[in-house]
């Protein structure tokens, strides 16, 4: 699969060496730090580097993966997602903390408003970059539940496949309705920022929103 990394810092970046791996063919762009770019493409199989715009023409699918705060300027560079698969990982936090969104919309809401026509799912935001790549190398004993989720197919097909890619068990936890579950902050009730079991989390993403949220937290495992 070709796929085009928007934001190759550490969420991003690990994303991207780890699909990699896995055979699929990477353009890494936007990052704050060419040269970072350039030495992380050199250092995965298959991956070149090209501006925001040179990755969505380049993609099937696109991780998105950029600071929240210049989401707006990012995709003035993108053009265009009319149509395109986008891996949402973005957590909504800005320089005061968690930011106010419009209208009581969650993260992905408010970005699928700014990505008219693209074919969202939010996935690889609810763990830390370093928990992520422990469980990718082998260093967290027993499979992990990655959870995301989407409406349309393609988006849901594409980000199991990039989950099972790198190396957790993918949970679809629903649509819109539900991704208040995996967005940030960190509280109870929430399953962002905590890990689970892959059959655990299965439990919480068939129950009703309120007994999901119960789950979330008697369900929870050890994770940093």
């Amino acid at each position: 699969m070709r796929i085009g990394v928007i934001g190759a810092g550490r969420i991003g970046g690990n994303i991207g060496s780890r699909l990699g791996k896995s055979g699929h063919e990477l353009l890494f762009s936007f990052s704050r730090d060419p040269a970072k770019l350039e030495q992380l493409a050199a250092e995965t199989d298959g991956a070149r580097t090209g501006t925001p715009g040179e990755a969505v023409e380049f993609a099937e699918v696109i991780v998105f993966a950029v600071p929240w705060r210049l989401i707006d300027d990012v995709l003035t560079e993108t053009g265009s997602l009319d149509g395109k698969v986008v891996i949402d990982t973005t957590n909504q936090f800005g320089p005061d903390g968690v930011a106010q969104l419009p209208y009581g919309l969650s993260a992905v809401e408010t970005n699928a408003r700014r990505m008219p026509g693209a074919l969202l799912a939010k996935a690889f935001n609810t763990l830390t970059s370093g928990y992520q790549r422990d469980v990718a190398e082998g260093r967290v004993d027993g499979d992990v539940a990655m959870f995301f989720a989407a409406e349309q197919q393609r988006a849901i097909d594409a980000a199991a496949a990039l989950i099972e890619a790198c190396s957790f068990v993918p949970v679809h936890l629903g649509g819109w309705d539900r991704v208040v579950l995996m967005e940030a902050p960190r509280r109870p009730g929430a399953v962002y920022g905590e890990a689970y079991r892959p059959d655990d989390a299965r439990r919480i993403a068939s129950a009703a929103l309120d007994q999901a949220a119960r789950l979330a937290d008697e369900l929870k495992i050890e994770a940093s």
